[in-house]
Parts: structure tokens; C-alpha cells; sequence
């Protein structure tokens, strides 16, 4: 791959905030966690809410992948589905079944649970539509507790607000991709602010 050319530069570590970049440092190497370094009032907080689901949230990691997966999908972010393919095989998620996710018939595939469908279908209608149909919604209240169904709609808005960065200011994947899902980096970092 040669020189990844974003439409601002990412910020020079050593211009930002000694907290800032301790933090940086202390995280995963993504791009996307590179360009947040750049805004002092949203990186600290973003990447909190980013721990928050990845690593204390009630949605099964599965669940979780694929809605994320689902979004990349439909917002086609190459970003996203670079990252979190990686993401999903490293939980164990068959290939199979993430090749499904991102497919026009997905929420049709015998691949998937009913809860699993449900969601799939979830995160379509909140995408294409801005919000799920009360059918829908009905039926994921009935299969996800309260904690899971905000949760849900929580990872499909921040997924659809990194698939904007991403696209926004033309954030590639990684060079070197890391090496695991980056979870536990990134709760270890967050468990530290919580100490200061």
C-alpha cells in the first residue's frame, strides 16, 4: 500500500495534549482514533462511549458484529468493513455468516437466528428510513432486553457517525492492521482515565 492521503493531515502526536496523546498512545493504532485525537473535546469522551458497548455492553459480541457490519454494509464504508470483518473472525464469527451480513438478503438467511434477523432488519429500517417501523421495533423489544434494544440503537449511531468521518475525511484502513479486536487496549486505556 503506498502513502494514505487524508483530506487533513492527522495531527502530529506531538502537538496534542500530553493527556491526549499518553491516550493515543495507549490505544489501539487505528486511523480513526488518529483523526479524533485532532478535536480535544471529542476524543476522550467518543472513545469512552466506544468502550462503553465494545466491552461492558449487554449485546451478545456476535449481535453486536452484526449490526456493525450491517451498517458498513449499507453506508458502504470501507473503513468499518475492513476493521470489523477482522473483528468478527477474531470473536469467532463464521466467514459464512459474515458474508451473509453483507448481502441484499440478509435478513432472509437461514444462516441467522430470528433474534439475528430482527436485528438485521433493525439496523435496515433505522438506516434507509431514519428510524424502525413499530412492527419492528415491537418485535425487538420482544426479543432484546431494554439495556440491549438502546444499546442497539446506540452501536447503529456511532457506526453510522464513523462511516461519516471515515467518508468525510477520506480515513483509510489501517496499513499494518492490529493484530486482535483491539477490545481489551481499548478498555485498559479507558479504565486509566477513570483513575486520574
Amino acid at each position: 500500500m503506498g502513502l494514505q492521503v487524508t483530506r487533513i493531515p492527522y495531527p502530529d502526536k506531538a502537538s496534542l495534549p500530553e493527556s491526549d496523546r499518553k491516550f493515543l498512545e495507549s490505544l489501539p493504532q487505528l486511523n480513526i482514533s488518529r483523526m479524533l485525537a485532532g478535536s480535544p473535546s471529542m476524543f476522550q469522551p467518543l472513545t469512552r462511549v466506544f468502550s462503553a458497548y465494545l466491552n461492558n455492553g449487554k449485546l451478545h459480541p456476535e449481535l453486536r458484529e452484526i449490526a456493525i457490519l450491517r451498517v458498513g454494509f449499507l453506508l458502504n464504508s470501507h473503513y468499518e468493513l475492513f476493521n470489523h470483518k477482522r473483528a468478527a473472525r477474531v470473536i469467532g464469527m463464521q466467514q459464512e455468516r459474515i458474508d451473509a451480513v453483507l448481502s441484499d438478503e440478509a435478513v432472509a438467511n437461514d444462516l441467522f437466528s430470528e433474534q439475528e434477523k430482527i436485528v438485521i432488519q433493525f439496523v435496515d429500517e433505522v438506516i434507509e428510513q431514519g428510524a424502525a417501523t413499530e412492527p419492528t421495533f415491537r418485535e425487538a423489544e420482544q426479543s432484546l432486553s431494554t439495556a440491549e434494544l438502546i444499546e442497539l440503537s446506540v452501536v447503529i449511531g456511532v457506526y453510522t457517525l464513523v462511516s461519516q468521518l471515515c467518508a468525510t475525511f477520506e480515513i483509510e484502513p489501517e496499513e499494518v492492521p492490529i493484530a486482535e479486536t483491539g477490545l481489551e487496549d481499548i478498555g485498559k486505556a479507558v479504565d486509566k482515565l477513570t483513575q486520574i
